[in-house]
């Protein structure tokens, strides 16, 4: 009996060591109409006064859609702060949360035009979200992730032309990491920053 105890602790010492030891990678996954992964590089003309509309394209069963709504919103504030290819005036230069896409490009270039604004960058969150793959084979194996997936898509207001159009996904994780939702977040902001910086 001591022996299966002894021998119980030394497993579970071990598996504690191997979880604590785990290590989270992050990997980011850029597509883009014109092989350009960033909105401002050294190419890039200025963009002047930018405005950012957010929309969500969420799935039917999404939790708390609202809540990732609000979160996305500090993120691209916090993000949008530093642009080095023009300027963001908060908080007129980033709009709420809307169906954006749903307006006609005519209405949107117009609107946006008689509000003095050069540069438009819709951004369409599709996911904001933890993940959890489980294996149910011996041995028994999860891994976990916190994942952004959203599109950027960067119109000029006085010719109606697309300047960029690009898909990103950037997700942390790894071998027996379990990550809170909140977490998601930070996916957003640094796959954010790393375009406009």
């Amino acid at each position: 009996m001591r022996k299966n105890i002894s021998v119980m602790r030394l497993i579970n010492i071990i598996a504690a060591m191997f979880i604590i030891s785990s290590c989270a990678s992050t990997r980011v996954y850029t597509y883009s109409i014109d092989g350009k992964e960033t909105i401002c590089n050294k190419d890039s003309i200025k963009l002047g006064s930018i405005v950012v509309l957010p929309e969500a394209a969420w799935r039917k069963n999404q939790k708390e859609p609202e809540k990732r709504e609000v979160m996305a919103l500090n993120e691209i504030k916090k993000a949008f702060k530093g642009i080095s290819c023009g300027n963001v005036s908060l908080p007129n230069g980033i709009k709420t949360f809307k169906n954006w896409s749903g307006v006609s490009e005519n209405n949107i270039l117009s609107q946006f035009s008689a509000e003095g604004f050069d540069t438009i960058i819709i951004i369409r969150i599709e996911e904001l979200t933890p993940k959890l793959n489980i294996t149910f084979s011996i041995p028994f194996l999860w891994s976990g992730s916190n994942e952004a997936d959203f599109r950027v898509k960067v119109i000029s207001v006085k010719t109606g032309k697309v300047l960029n159009d690009m898909r990103i996904k950037r997700e942390t994780g790894g071998l027996f990491n379990i990550r809170p939702a909140e977490w998601s977040k930070d996916e957003l902001y640094y796959a954010l920053h790393n375009i406009v910086k």
